[in-house]
């Protein structure tokens, strides 16, 4: 089936269909799923991306997986018409932001915090409150351990950076000297 429809027209109209009957969460956690599931069976993958097997047969096999995870209907339509569409590829290309504008559109970013020691949970509420505040919605924050930045804090927020690492000032006040 040939269509100008692009994969940005689709994921529009998915979060507002999600957003008219309030399934925004649901379908953005549905979506983090099927990513993750796809991540983990690359055979699963190759069946949905290659046109070897019959559209028909691909849009079973998401249906099926929809069944099994418990995705919502929306997500399970909208993972069929991506298929019907020939948008697949893209959607697999795009996965970062298209995950990253669901999140957007329910309120919720993610972020990654690095630093040099495994933090208490005490440490992660103040870093979650801290960046909610900065950002001004609800972060999700996992933690990553990386000696290397020798003290500090790292912290990746969708397309932002904020590097507080003693590793990133040493190089800086390095470059001043050396200017000098």
């Amino acid at each position: 089936m040939a269509s100008i429809a692009t994969l940005r027209d689709l994921s529009e109209a998915l979060v507002q269909s999600a957003k008219d009957e309030n399934k925004l969460d649901k379908v953005t956690s549905d979506i983090e799923d099927f990513f993750s599931v796809l991540s983990g069976t690359p055979e699963l993958k190759n069946v949905l991306w290659s046109s070897t097997f019959e559209l028909d047969e691909r849009k079973g096999v998401t249906r099926d997986l929809s069944s099994n995870r418990g995705y919502d209907n929306l997500t399970s339509n909208f993972l069929c018409l991506v298929l019907e569409l020939d948008k697949f590829k893209s959607l697999l290309n795009s996965e970062e932001p298209f995950v990253q504008k669901l999140r957007k559109a329910s309120g919720r970013i993610r972020a990654e915090v690095i630093m040099a020691a495994t933090p208490s949970e005490e440490d992660l509420s103040r870093i979650k409150a801290k960046l909610r505040e900065v950002m001004g919605q609800e972060v999700e924050v996992t933690s990553k351990v990386d000696p290397e930045i020798i003290g500090g804090i790292i912290a990746k927020v969708e397309d932002k950076v904020f590097d507080g690492s003693i590793k990133t000032q040493l190089e800086r006040i390095k470059g001043v000297l050396s200017q000098s």
